[in-house]
């Protein structure tokens, strides 16, 4: 009997080694959220994938927060499903969880925390060459 855990997963690292991007792909978990305010910064569909619900997966990149809360801004970016990816106050934090034939895909930017020490200094990343190549990468991936 196999005791490791179903799916796989890959990293893509930059030239340093450092982590940016994580995909898991057969998870076999679900999402929790919480109440957070969310700003979508980006979101495109992805046209690759189709979820068994029919449903086209996205592209994101949002930024959550609790106000009145010391705690920093958690900024996520990667696939979602197109229901959890939703901006608005207390609309909750979104699923990064894109459902699969193989239970589900997770496809995300792996950030240090805080990300950015302003949502200014988020939007101004968005224009450098490693968010481009980044969000292609995602949003050029299929699931057959």
């Amino acid at each position: 009997m196999d005791d490791a855990a179903p799916g796989i997963e890959a990293v893509v690292s930059d030239g340093a080694g450092n982590t940016l991007l994580s995909l898991k792909n057969g998870a076999v978990t679900g999402c929790a959220s919480a109440p957070a305010s969310v700003e979508v910064l980006d979101r495109v569909p992805v046209p690759g994938m189709t979820a068994p619900d029919g449903t086209t997966p996205v592209f994101g990149f949002a930024v959550e927060y609790l106000p009145k809360s010391s705690t920093p801004d958690t900024y996520a970016m990667g696939l979602s499903d197109p229901r959890t990816l939703v901006e608005g106050k207390d609309s909750g934090t979104g699923c990064r969880l894109v459902p699969t034939g193989n239970g589900g895909l997770g496809a995300s930017v792996i950030f240090n925390r805080p990300a950015f020490p302003s949502k200014d200094a988020a939007k101004a990343w968005m224009a450098t060459q490693q968010y481009a190549q980044l969000k292609a990468l995602l949003v050029s991936l299929n699931y057959t």
